[in-house]
């Protein structure tokens, strides 16, 4: 699968789709607009420029958002400081819709989760194509 940023000057290859994609409530997703599929890092073939951010505001630091630093675009998060995900998110919203028809969407509580000891719940589910999902 080939993906990119609004301006093309990200590419993003992944080799296989992704099991689901999580749409999630908290402050970072709703911010950046994505919708994430996991994958294990060495998955994710990335070129062009890319930058990351961290939030300034929490006390422990899970997530290293990155984007495309012309036209802004997520691309993916990674792990940071002592978080063990053992998996990024990429921006599923950056590749074709179509490509994408019948995965599984999952709403996610993110805005209840404090630490990582905090279960996400799941709020609602469709699949991309449904009319609801995506």
């Amino acid at each position: 699968m080939k993906g990119g940023c609004v301006c093309g000057g990200v590419t993003l290859e992944l080799p296989r789709k992704p099991e689901y994609i999580n749409i999630c409530n908290c402050r970072l997703c709703r911010s950046t607009g994505g919708a994430y599929g996991y994958f294990a890092p060495e998955e994710l073939t990335l070129t062009g420029e890319i930058k990351g951010f961290q939030r300034a505001d929490l006390p422990d630091v899970w997530l290293t958002m990155h984007f495309c630093p012309h036209c802004g675009s997520a691309t993916h998060w990674t792990p940071s400081g002592n978080t063990a995900l053992g998996r990024i998110g990429v921006n599923m919203r950056l590749f074709v819709q179509d490509e994408l028809a019948g995965i599984e969407v999952r709403y996610q509580d993110g805005r209840g989760v404090i630490d990582e000891t905090d279960d996400f719940v799941t709020t609602a589910t469709g699949h991309i194509g449904d009319g609801k999902a995506f």
